[in-house]
């Protein structure tokens, strides 16, 4: 019981931490929800599976898989053209995907894999920043 929780901790403190690095902290939310969300099928599913032990009866992974497809629906709510015909919300949409991703991991119990995943999508969020705004710099001391 206390590997769930741990894992549901973990879940949310992961999402937290994705959440703030590509949006605010009030939309930070969203990704702590997704990821214990994500986290909390993946361990009822797999627990589902242990109580049957057949493979006539259950398939652990049926139920992540319907996470994936559940947040390519969602997803595309939070991808929109603007008015200057800009592509608008893909990173969002992407990051939330990832971080689903993540969650089916921790409730794996594969928290190693996480981390490491965290870590990277995190450089690079940090290094894409700093290139754009470092673009956006040289471009007004051009001018």
């Amino acid at each position: 019981m206390i590997d769930y929780i741990l894992r549901l901790v973990i879940a949310g403190i992961i999402g937290t931490i994705v959440g703030i690095s590509i949006t605010d902290a009030r939309n930070a939310r969203m990704f702590a929800i997704t990821c214990i969300a994500a986290a909390l099928i993946t361990i009822t599913s797999t627990e589902f599976y242990k109580i049957f032990a057949g493979p006539w009866f259950s398939d652990p992974g049926r139920l992540s898989a319907q996470v994936v497809s559940a947040l390519g629906f969602i997803g595309t709510g939070l991808i929109w053209i603007s008015d200057d015909k800009q592509v608008m919300g893909l990173s969002v949409a992407g990051t939330l995907w990832l971080t689903a991703i993540m969650g089916i991991l921790i409730g794996a119990g594969l928290h190693h894999v996480t981390v490491t995943a965290v870590f990277i999508a995190v450089i690079i969020f940090w290094l894409v920043d700093l290139i754009i705004k470092r673009k956006i710099l040289k471009k007004d001391n051009l001018n």
